[in-house]
């Protein structure tokens, strides 16, 4: 029996994890050795079932299960192979074990709940990951089905995916942060791998695609995201600006707060409300303290100024008590954006009189981004991971893999001249209103002087 056409798939069957992660370009031959991995571990696994998931049900007929079908078809030496509906699945020697394939986003993901394989499963395969709308989603599907799994053979996870043009995209997060952990490998292929078993149509677009287009070659076929999607803040690099708290303290090491400027971005209807504190140290750099961050979608329902006031207000005595504003002279500014003038008004009323509440009026989105991209590229700020952020209006934790700012700093794009709305900037915006009040009009605030060059 054929195990595996290209030797960089070895270790689907070889692997002693039993998580192997998958995030191949185009052309990489994923698809082909995958449907051939499921077909294979079906037929040594008597007595077994299988699951192939996809973000939705509707997709899979076409592609994932004929492929499949045509493997079962190869290796199956004469067994009974035939497709069926509710649920849709590959079934074996007249419905004796099965591959189901399911849909695991929106409306699809109430079929998860209720599903029920015929026999414990040898191995669960996520297939187009990057299609599925979030990690909380996978983390549901993959909660379900886990529970059918026969831990006594070597069963398989493999989630499988391209990397998504939108570099801080949940899915190019999720296969990076996975690198390394006990229990997971990793299968990085390109076309380059495989380049003898593509066809000369394949050969001649790739060819073709590298001389007109370098950034999207490098993208589709390389996975590279380094340059695609019009990035909005290219300048940005999570390597580099992305710090611990221990980092922090030594980028900062002998140095002072002397100012904070609070960028906000207020919510209109359903956007999120943001601050972000930039704390300028005494050598000019800067770097972000806590957020505030409200999300309406997390409760249901928009907050009124005067109940949002209420809410910065707690973060602020929060904030108070940690840094000690008053207590050691550090001036406070806020600038929020002039959309919010309720918001503005509201703050201005119920706030200590120390903290300086302002309209900020100078919004031009070109010269914003460009000042934002400027002070990353002469490493000017920081933006400090803390795990998270306190959600005030229910009082608890929120955990997050990275801050929402850096991870929309990373997925902003641009789009016909301007920012593309579908994409969420509350928190980057919030953060282009303090950093452009300092690095724009540093005249009209009580700053240190500012060296000239930054390490």
């Amino acid at each position: 029996m054929i195990m595996y056409s290209s030797e960089p798939y070895r270790p689907l069957y070889q692997s002693s994890e039993h998580n192997i992660i998958l995030n191949c370009p185009r052309l990489s031959g994923k698809s082909y050795e995958v449907s051939q991995f499921a077909a294979t571990a079906k037929l040594l696994n008597e007595g077994h079932d299988g699951i192939i998931f996809r973000a939705n049900a509707n997709s899979l007929l076409s592609s994932v299960v004929n492929d499949t079908l045509e493997k079962f078809i190869a290796l199956g030496e004469g067994k009974a192979v035939r497709i069926r509906q509710a649920p849709l699945r590959i079934e074996l020697d007249g419905g004796k074990s099965n591959i189901y394939f399911l849909g695991v986003s929106g409306h699809d993901k109430s079929r998860v709940r209720g599903f029920h394989p015929k026999n414990p499963l040898a191995f669960i395969i996520g297939d187009e990951c990057q299609q599925i709308s979030s990690e909380e989603n996978l983390m549901h599907a993959l909660a379900s089905f886990r529970r059918y799994l026969d831990t006594a053979i070597d069963y398989k996870i493999l989630l499988c995916g391209n990397p998504h043009e939108v570099r801080g995209h949940w899915w190019n997060v999720y296969a990076q942060k996975h690198r390394g952990v006990i229990g997971y490998d990793h299968i990085d292929v390109t076309y380059l791998d495989i380049y003898d078993l593509l066809n000369d149509a394949d050969k001649a677009e790739i060819e073709l695609e590298k001389i007109i287009n370098p950034a999207l070659y490098r993208f589709m076929y390389l996975g590279d995201l380094t340059d695609i999607n019009g990035s909005a803040y290219p300048s940005f690099r999570r390597e580099k600006h992305l710090i611990t708290q221990e980092q922090a303290g030594n980028i900062f090491k002998g140095e002072r707060i002397e100012t904070v400027i609070f960028g906000g971005d207020g919510a209109i209807t359903h956007d999120m409300t943001c601050l972000t504190p930039i704390a300028v140290m005494t050598s000019g750099r800067a770097c972000t303290l806590e957020p505030f961050i409200f999300n309406p979608l997390s409760h249901g329902r928009a907050l009124a100024p005067s109940e949002l006031a209420d809410l910065i207000g707690l973060y602020m005595a929060d904030m108070e008590r940690k840094y000690n504003f008053q207590g050691n002279n550090i001036p406070v500014w806020m600038f929020i954006d002039c959309a919010s003038e309720d918001l503005i008004t509201q703050l201005s009323y119920d706030l200590d009189g120390y903290y300086s509440v302002n309209a900020y009026t100078t919004k031009n989105v070109i010269r914003n981004t460009s000042t934002a991209n400027n002070v990353f590229a002469r490493n000017m700020v920081y933006i400090i991971d803390y795990g998270g952020y306190k959600d005030y209006a229910s009082g608890r934790w929120i955990q997050t893999d990275i801050p929402l700012l850096a991870e929309q700093l990373e997925n902003v794009v641009w789009k016909n001249s301007k920012l593309d709305p579908a994409i969420p900037n509350d928190c980057s915006d919030s953060f282009v209103y303090g950093a452009c009040t300092y690095y724009e009009n540093p005249e009209n605030l009580n700053l240190p002087e500012r060296r000239e060059y930054y390490d």
